[in-house]
């Protein structure tokens, strides 16, 4: 039996003020209020900040090349490990000013026998100092840096972090000392390149991401400093991490770094000139495991360092405040608003039976909600499916990121 308007009037005019319905498209109308006001905020954001350039032009006569220390973090690296170290190599970057740091997270696999191998048939002129660091169990990468950076040799001013996988561009070593003679910078982040990203659905949603994730780097680097690094390539002054350790075991240790180079009154940069190199996971399953580690290591950094966001002294509020809502209250509304989304529909063609005429009847609000309801399930499976819908693609990676 169809429902009939009466009925759904009568459901609307409960004492109590509330249906299932009418609660359910108060509920998604806020939400959707609240992501669309913050996305307007970060277009706003973007396009304000990236009128402002802080950067100082570097004058290469100028330049003293500072003593370097690269730290590699290894576990269970053994296909990738010499290659790595082979990357570290062919950079441009003077002998007597670089050191390498192996630190190994008790591997159990021969990542270690082929350090040591690759160490010892390096040949006589290279005259970079080597340095292999053995941990007795696996206790995290926060963990293994903290060692790593403690243990650099003392004439090192600029400590950098890469990870094995990836692969730096050509002068990257140079590029990176190059931008620390500006004195206001602290630390220095780059831009990732995805070599597979038309791999597969996945590496495509990730290759859309990280297009938006580069824009809005550049422009927070513009206005003062970016609050999110990429662990992959990144380089620290020492002075501006003295006395900050990373909090271990708990993930973004390259965010964590770059807040603390704030804190220390430094900027933190992203820098789309210098490059490196990785492949994207291409499975769901891979892709699912890396989005969740990095998500729940953002909310953790930023709620930790929530009182950048709302201090007045904070030369990065606007910044920290942008990225908080990001980060920790604009997931809570999509996920809230889609659920009111579906519930809304539900209880609509319950009480309606999807007779036209009944849903016609409807106040405009449940109308104009319906259809919004039903384009935003539509572009989502369609991205979820990967069917060549406009808008199709970036939104479905807008909700599952």
């Amino acid at each position: 039996m169809v429902p009939h308007w009466g009925r759904f009037v009568d459901l609307l005019s409960m004492e109590d003020g509330y249906s299932l319905s009418n609660f359910s498209l108060v509920v998604q109308i806020t939400c959707t209020a609240m992501v669309l006001a913050i996305l307007f905020w970060s277009i706003f954001a973007i396009n304000n900040w990236s009128k402002v350039d802080k950067s100082r032009p570097v004058k290469k006569k100028e330049i003293d090349l500072p003593h370097m220390t690269v730290v590699l973090p290894t576990w269970n690296e053994s296909i990738v490990i010499q290659g790595k170290l082979e990357d570290i190599r062919s950079q441009e970057y003077p002998d007597e000013l670089l050191e390498v740091i192996v630190i190994d997270s008790a591997s159990d696999d021969s990542t270690v026998e082929l350090v040591r191998e690759w160490f010892s048939s390096r040949g006589e002129n290279d005259e970079r100092h080597y340095l292999l660091i053995e941990e007795e169990a696996r206790t995290g990468k926060s963990t293994s840096i903290n060692r790593a950076f403690e243990e650099a040799r003392e004439e090192s001013s600029i400590l950098m972090m890469t990870d094995v996988d990836c692969r730096l561009s050509e002068g990257a070593l140079m590029a990176v000392a190059e931008r620390f003679h500006d004195a206001d910078i602290g630390a220095i982040t780059a831009k990732q390149i995805l070599l597979n990203s038309n791999q597969s659905q996945k590496t495509q949603q990730e290759g859309s991401y990280r297009d938006f994730f580069t824009r809005i780097r550049i422009a927070e680097s513009n206005a003062h400093s970016t609050p999110i690094f990429h662990g992959e390539c990144s380089a620290y002054r020492r002075d501006a991490i003295s006395g900050h350790k990373l909090v271990e075991n708990s993930n973004a240790d390259d965010s964590q770094m770059a807040v603390s180079v704030v804190r220390s009154g430094f900027r933190a940069i992203y820098d789309p000139s210098i490059e490196f190199y990785e492949m994207a996971p291409p499975t769901s399953r891979s892709s699912r495991i890396q989005k969740v580690r990095r998500a729940q290591g953002l909310v953790r950094h930023f709620w930790r360092n929530r009182d950048l966001a709302y201090s007045a002294q904070s030369p990065v509020r606007g910044i920290m405040a942008l990225e908080l809502s990001l980060h920790v209250f604009l997931p809570f509304f999509v996920t809230l608003g889609f659920m009111a989304g579906i519930l809304h529909l539900v209880t609509v063609a319950n009480l309606t039976g999807l007779d036209s005429q009944e849903i016609g009847h409807l106040p405009l609000t449940h109308q104009i909600m319906i259809i919004a309801d039903t384009i935003v399930i539509l572009l989502v499976s369609s991205g979820r499916l990967g069917l060549p819908i406009p808008a199709s693609r970036l939104t479905y990676t807008f909700f599952v990121y």
